[in-house]
C-alpha cells in the first residue's frame, strides 16, 4: 500500500514538472509575440516616413496580415490607420475608405478610446478635403471632446489646429486664430518643432487670406526654421512634403513683396520637391503652385507645359482643386491670345468656386473674370463679377480691421515673447552656472587670475561706456519726447517749472502750413512706395491717424486734412505730422534719399517749433 502511495505521488510531481516549464514558456512565447507586434507596428510606422508610399504599402500590408488581430486588436486598428493614410497619399480614396470602415467595425474601435481620436481626426479631415465643413467641425469637435477628457496635450494641440482650420475654411478669421494661439502655445511648450512648423504655417496662411502680407511672411519664414530644425534630426518624407507647400507659399508672399531673388530660390526649391517624386495631393499642390509662379513671373511656356500635366486632374473627382487648374489655364490662354478659350475656363472656373468657401480664391476669380469680359466688350458681366469681387473684398476688410483679429494678433505675439524670455532666463541661468564653475577653477590657478581680472575689468569699462553712450541718446529722446508732450498733465510738484517751459499754441503761418502739408504727402508717398499699402494701412498700423467706415468703405478724415492747405485745421496737430515721419522711419526700409527727405522736413518743424518756443518766452 505505501508503495502504491509513493508511485502515485512520483507519476503527481512528474506530470507536475512537466507542465510547470511548458506554463512558463507559453508566457515567454505571449511576450515575446506582442513585442513582435509592436514592433512591427514601429517599423511600419518608421517606414512610411523614409520610402514611397508605394514600398510603405507592401510593407505595412504584409505586417497586418502576419498579426493576429484577435490578440491584438489596438495594433491592428493603428496598422489600418496607418494604411488608410498610405491609400490617400496614393490617391485610392475607395481603398482607404474601406480601412475606416474596418476601424470603425472592429471591436477594438469601441475598447480603445486611442482608436475612436484617430478615428475622427481622419474622417473630419477626410470631410475637410471634400469641403464638408460642418461635418468635419462636427467631427473634430468629438475628437477634441475626448482629447480634452484624457487631458493629453499633444492630442489637445492637435485638435485646437484641427478647429483652427475648420474655422479658416469657413472664413472665420478670429476664431480660427483663437484656437491657433492655443495649439502654438501648446507646441512650443512641448518643444514638437514638426507640429510647431504646422501650426506657424497655417497662420502664415491665414494672414496672407487677410491680405497682412508681413505678419505672413513672418510665420512662414517661422515655420520654415523649425521644419529645417526637425529634418536636420529625422528622415522623414512628409515633412518635406508640407514643406514643398511652404516653398511655394514663400515664393508666392515674396513676389507680393518684391523681394524677387528670395522669389527665384523658393521657386526653384517647389521644382526640386516636384522632382523628388512628390505623390497624391502634394504632387497636385506642387503642380499648381509651379504654374502660378510661372505665370507670375511672365514665364507662360513653362506655365503652359505645367498646365497640360494638370489637365490631366480635370476628369478627376478625388481633389478639390478644379477652380484654381481652370483659373491657371484662363490666364495662359489669355496669354496666347483666345478669349473665346479663356472665357471658357474662367467660367468653368466659377462654376466649382461657387461651391466652395474659400472667399480668397473666389475675389481672384471674379476679379479675372471681370477684367476679362471688359477687354473683350461685355461691359455688364464685367461689372457683374466686379460687384461681388467688391462685396467679398470688403468683407475681407472688415475681418482684416477687426479689433478681434488684432486683440488675438497680439495675444499671439505676448505669448511668443513671453516663452521666449523664459527660455532666455533659463539659458542666461544654465550660462551662469557654466561660468561659476569656470571662474571657480580660474581662482584655484594663480597664474590665469590677473588675466581673468583684467579681462572682467576691461569688459566692465566697456560696458560702462555703452551705458554712459546710452544714457545720452536717451536724455536726447526725452528732450524730444517733451516737445511732442509739452500739453500732457505734469505732475503737482513740478507744475510752476513745467509751466515756465511749455510752448505757447503756434502761429499758422503760410509757410508752417505749406511744410506740414507738404510733410504729410511725402510721407504718403513714401510708404506707398515703401510697402505698395496706402494711406488707410498707414493709419491703422501706426495708430495715429482715426479710421472710421463711411458706406462701407474705410476713411482717414483727420489725415485727409493735412494733405490740402486749404483743409489744414487752424491749430493744426504738428506733433501728428511729426510722429508719422517717425513711425515710417522706424518701420521702413528707406532709400537715403527718402530717409533725408523725411529727416530734412523733421528739422525745419522742428526748427519752427523751437523758434516759436523761444519767441513765446
Amino acid at each position: 500500500m505505501h508503495r502504491l502511495t509513493a508511485i502515485f505521488l512520483f507519476l503527481l510531481l512528474s506530470q507536475w514538472s512537466i507542465y510547470m516549464p511548458v506554463t512558463a514558456a507559453n508566457l515567454t512565447v505571449q511576450k515575446e509575440t506582442k513585442q513582435q507586434a509592436n514592433l512591427a507596428l514601429v517599423q511600419c510606422k518608421t517606414r512610411i516616413k523614409q520610402v514611397s508610399p508605394q514600398a510603405s504599402l507592401r510593407f505595412c500590408d504584409k505586417k497586418l496580415k502576419m498579426l493576429n488581430t484577435e490578440k491584438h486588436p489596438l495594433i491592428a486598428a493603428k496598422l489600418q490607420l496607418t494604411l488608410y493614410d498610405i491609400y490617400q497619399e496614393l490617391g485610392d480614396s475607395s481603398a482607404a475608405e474601406n480601412k475606416l470602415i474596418d476601424v470603425k467595425n472592429s471591436k477594438a474601435f469601441n475598447q480603445y478610446v486611442e482608436i475612436q481620436y484617430l478615428w475622427l481626426r481622419k474622417k473630419a479631415a477626410e470631410q475637410l478635403y471634400k469641403k464638408s465643413y460642418l461635418e468635419a467641425k462636427s467631427l473634430f469637435e468629438q475628437a477634441f471632446s475626448i482629447a480634452n477628457a484624457q487631458e493629453s496635450d499633444i492630442w489637445l494641440a492637435k485638435s485646437y489646429n484641427d478647429l483652427a482650420l475648420t474655422e479658416q475654411y469657413l472664413n472665420h478669421y478670429a476664431k480660427a486664430l483663437g484656437y491657433y494661439q492655443k495649439s502654438l502655445a501648446i507646441k512650443e511648450a512641448l518643444g514638437n518643432d514638426f507640429y510647431t512648423a504646422i501650426t506657424l504655417s497655417n497662420l502664415g496662411l491665414i494672414y496672407k487670406k487677410l491680405e497682412k502680407y508681413t505678419e505672413s511672411q513672418r510665420y512662414f519664414e517661422l515655420s520654415l526654421d523649425h521644419y529645417l530644425r526637425y529634418t536636420s534630426n529625422n528622415l522623414d518624407i512628409h515633412a518635406i512634403g508640407y514643406m514643398s507647400h511652404l516653398y511655394g507659399n514663400l515664393a508666392e508672399i515674396y513676389n507680393i513683396n518684391n523681394e524677387f531673388n528670395k522669389k527665384n530660390f523658393y521657386s526653384n526649391k517647389v521644382i526640386e520637391a516636384y522632382n523628388d517624386n512628390l505623390v497624391g495631393d502634394d504632387k497636385l499642390s506642387a503642380l499648381i503652385n509651379l504654374a502660378t509662379i510661372h505665370i507670375n513671373a511672365n514665364e507662360f511656356s513653362p506655365a503652359l507645359e505645367v498646365a497640360n500635366t494638370l489637365s490631366e486632374y480635370l476628369t478627376r473627382d478625388d481633389h478639390s482643386f478644379h477652380d484654381v487648374i481652370f483659373y491657371l489655364k484662363a490666364q495662359i490662354a489669355t496669354h496666347q491670345k483666345d478669349t473665346t478659350q479663356a472665357i471658357k475656363f474662367i467660367e468653368s472656373a466659377m462654376d466649382y468656386s461657387d461651391t466652395k468657401q474659400d472667399s480668397l480664391q473666389k475675389m481672384n476669380i471674379y476679379r479675372y473674370a471681370s477684367e476679362l469680359y471688359y477687354d473683350n466688350g461685355r461691359p455688364y458681366e464685367s461689372l457683374v463679377y466686379l460687384k461681388k469681387y467688391q462685396v467679398l473684398h470688403e468683407a475681407l476688410l472688415e475681418k482684416k480691421y477687426s479689433e478681434n483679429i488684432k486683440v488675438i494678433q497680439s495675444d499671439i505675439e505676448n505669448e511668443r515673447v513671453q516663452r521666449a524670455l523664459a527660455e532666455e532666463q533659463i539659458t542666461s541661468q544654465q550660462k551662469s552656472q557654466k561660468i561659476d564653475k569656470l571662474l571657480n577653477l580660474i581662482l584655484g590657478i594663480t597664474s590665469m587670475g590677473l588675466l581673468v581680472g583684467f579681462i572682467v575689468s576691461f569688459y566692465i569699462y566697456r560696458k560702462r561706456k555703452a551705458q554712459q553712450h546710452l544714457m545720452t541718446i536717451i536724455e536726447s529722446h526725452k528732450q524730444q519726447l517733451f516737445l511732442l508732450s509739452n500739453d500732457d498733465k505734469q505732475e503737482q510738484g513740478d507744475t510752476q517749472q513745467q509751466e515756465s517751459m511749455q510752448l505757447s499754441p503756434l502761429e499758422l503761418t503760410a509757410s508752417f502750413a505749406e511744410l506740414l502739408v507738404n510733410t504729410m504727402i511725402d510721407c504718403i508717398s513714401i510708404w506707398e512706395k515703401c510697402t505698395k499699402t496706402n494711406k488707410v494701412e498707414l493709419a491703422d498700423r501706426s495708430k495715429i491717424w482715426t479710421i472710421s467706415i463711411d458706406s462701407g468703405r474705410l476713411r482717414t478724415r483727420s489725415l485727409d486734412k493735412y494733405l490740402h492747405v486749404k483743409k489744414l485745421p487752424n491749430n493744426p496737430r504738428w506733433r501728428n505730422v511729426v510722429k508719422t515721419c517717425h513711425f515710417i522711419l522706424s518701420e521702413c526700409h528707406l532709400s537715403n534719399d527718402d530717409r533725408s527727405l523725411l529727416t530734412s522736413h523733421l528739422d525745419r518743424i522742428m526748427q519752427v517749433i523751437k523758434s516759436e518756443s523761444l519767441d513765446a518766452k
